[in-house]
């Protein structure tokens, strides 16, 4: 058994004149929304091995802010900022393959990947039949997707979606 935790970073600013989109930093709300996500991680229990999060700031600072107590390995991914839902699976199938003893990773991430990836990999390719997901990944969302394989072999279709967490409905 495997457990994939698909994070979309929180509510970011918009981005000043000259501003790289990379650098775009959380807004007070999505800082909030970062941190009542975190207690809700640690209420639940929930807690993955591996930490995979894009570089840019607002997915780095979502992460702080949510604040996973460790021991858990953080790497940052460059394909999690830049690349699409193809490359995400990839990114956990490869930790899978790094971190064999594992049996759960986190994405933080960014939409529309976030949102295509947890689709593809719970309920082969259908919308799972929350509501909230189902009207879309807002932003701090978190989706809980359950494997009975290894995280190296996690093919769409073939995932549970066993939680789904959106801080906004929380404040």
């Amino acid at each position: 058994m495997s457990q994939v935790y698909l994070l979309r970073h929180a509510k970011a600013v918009w981005p000043s004149p000259g501003q790289k989109d990379f650098d775009r930093t959380l807004d007070t709300d999505g800082i909030e929304a970062a941190k009542v996500l975190g207690e809700e991680l640690r209420r639940s229990g929930m807690k993955p091995e591996i930490v995979l999060c894009s570089p840019a700031i607002r997915a780095r600072q979502t992460l702080e802010y949510v604040d996973i107590q460790p021991p858990f390995i953080v790497e940052e991914s460059e394909k999690l900022y830049s690349a699409g839902p193809d490359a995400y699976l990839m990114a956990i199938r490869m930790a899978g393959l790094e971190h064999e003893a594992a049996n759960s990773v986190m994405l933080v991430g960014h939409n529309p990947m976030m949102e295509e990836l947890a689709t593809a990999l719970a309920g082969r390719g259908k919308p799972p039949s929350h509501p909230t997901f189902v009207s879309g990944f807002p932003t701090a969302a978190l989706a809980v997707i359950q494997f009975d394989s290894p995280l190296a072999e996690i093919r769409p279709g073939t995932g549970t979606l066993q939680a789904f967490f959106s801080p906004s409905t929380h404040l």
